[in-house]
Parts: C-alpha cells; structure tokens; sequence
C-alpha cells in the first residue's frame, strides 16, 4: 500500500483514540494509539526518501503517536534514530529533539 493509504488509516485510528480519551477510555486510546503508529511507520517505510517535508512530518508523527501511547522507550528509538539522519529537514530534527526532552522529564 501506499503512503496516502497508510497514513490515512493512521490518522484514523488517531482519532479514534482521541474519541476515546475524551469518553474516559485511556486504555481502550492507548491501543488505539499503538495500531495508529504502526500504521504511520508503514507509511513512513512507504514514502520516497527524497520527499524530504513528508518525511520529516510523518518521522515527527511517528515519535508523537509513540508518545501518546506511553511507549518513552519507541519515542527515543525513532528520535535519536532520525535526529543522526541527514534525510530530515532542520524544522523535524528540532521537533524531535524537543520530543526527546518531553521525553525525558516525562
């Protein structure tokens, strides 16, 4: 599948668990939020490199999505993964670095 596909099914999923946050459902958001990421990282793994803006926006995507469903461990991994990377625009490398310190003191 394609990038559309999957990042489209992700920002379903997203907002299915934001749905369920607001109904009082951390748990039921929290796994919605692990299948979201996993769909935003087949994106990612679908995506042309040289589409450097897309690139950087879903990367940053990735890391928050881990974020949220309270995996710190993934959201270091994705970080510090792409933060060494020269594909990343500047404006996604200072999100993720600001996603490392969120981490961090979280």
């Amino acid at each position: 599948m394609s990038w559309a596909i999957h990042h489209s099914q992700s920002e379903e999923l997203a907002s299915q668990a934001e749905a369920a946050l607001k109904k009082g459902d951390r748990d039921g958001a929290i796994e919605l939020y692990r299948l979201s990421v996993k769909e935003e990282e087949r994106a990612l793994d679908a995506l042309d490199p040289s589409k450097t803006r897309t690139l950087g926006i879903t990367v940053v995507s990735v890391a928050s999505l881990w974020f949220k469903a309270n995996e710190l461990k993934q959201v270091e991994r994705v970080a510090c993964r792409w933060i060494a990377s020269d594909l990343l625009p500047d404006f996604a490398r200072v999100q993720l670095q600001e996603a490392l310190q969120t981490t961090w003191h979280a």
